[in-house]
């Protein structure tokens, strides 16, 4: 049986990642554990009752954009298969997908490794692999999108992924250079309560900006994937047993005619 609605994956993360983000937020700076203004979104969801509210809802959403890369990559290989096999090569479909997949993964692991624990190390590798793989994987979706014009989506789509690409190079940029430059100018005591006076707010600013923006830029990147969702229908696989008596393996005409004898028994 088809599976429809697959166009509520993307939609759904263009909700939750938001939401997650403002609720996390709310609870950080009612708890005092940041300064309102604009800190670090990982900032908001460090410190306990909001962590655990920002590490489940990002699982789920780690979870929600595995499920939407791999539709995507299935649709753009059989698009491939059919009549695009001349315009991309497999490599490039594959190497978007990894992509994803890494994206994915790093979104995984700053959700779970706070920088309180003491395992800053660890949560900026996922970030910076979420950031970088995404950033990536938004660009090969954008150059697909180009070559499977008026056969899967149109020049507005192209148009649209190709300007959000260019967001998403420039935040990133933007995000990575001047975080690292604050955190060698900060001279406080805590990076959670950055202040004017510990140096380097210019700095820091403008990196919290472009993050923010950034997980913006992303949420509406996966948005544009809703119109296209709307026209798959995705079948379940068929799965193929080896069992360990191989006098009685799967027959499938023995099957389908066992199958229409008890259907006719009914």
């Amino acid at each position: 049986m088809p599976y429809e609605y697959l166009h509520v994956l993307p939609l759904s993360l263009f909700i939750l990642i938001p939401v997650t983000f403002m609720i996390t937020y709310t609870i950080s700076v009612q708890w005092d554990h940041v300064v309102p203004g604009l800190p670090y979104i990982s900032e908001t969801g460090t410190l306990s009752p909001e962590s655990c509210i920002f590490a489940q809802c990002l699982n789920i959403a780690a979870l929600l954009l595995g499920c939407c890369v791999y539709i995507r990559h299935r649709q753009v290989e059989q698009w491939r298969c059919e009549r695009g096999g001349h315009l991309v090569s497999r490599g490039v479909v594959v190497s978007a997908a990894w992509c994803g997949a890494f994206s994915c993964f790093g979104l995984d692991i700053l959700a779970n490794f706070q920088e309180v624990n003491g395992i800053v190390a660890a949560h900026m590798v996922g970030a910076m692999t979420c950031f970088t793989a995404g950033t990536l994987y938004f660009c090969l979706q954008t150059y697909l999108s180009h070559k499977m014009i008026n056969a899967v989506n149109g020049w507005m789509v192209v148009w649209v992924r190709g300007a959000l690409s260019a967001l998403t190079v420039i935040f990133t940029v933007i995000t990575i250079v001047p975080g690292y430059i604050s955190m060698c100018e900060f001279r406080g005591n805590n990076y959670k309560k950055w202040m004017p006076k510990d140096g380097g707010w210019g700095w820091h600013m403008t990196s919290a900006i472009a993050e923010w923006m950034l997980a913006i830029v992303y949420c509406v990147f996966l948005l544009t994937f809703v119109p296209e969702f709307r026209l798959i229908n995705f079948e379940a696989p068929q799965v193929a047993l080896i069992y360990l008596d191989k006098d009685q393996q799967y027959d499938p005409k023995l099957s389908e005619t066992q199958e229409t004898t008890m259907q006719r028994e009914v």
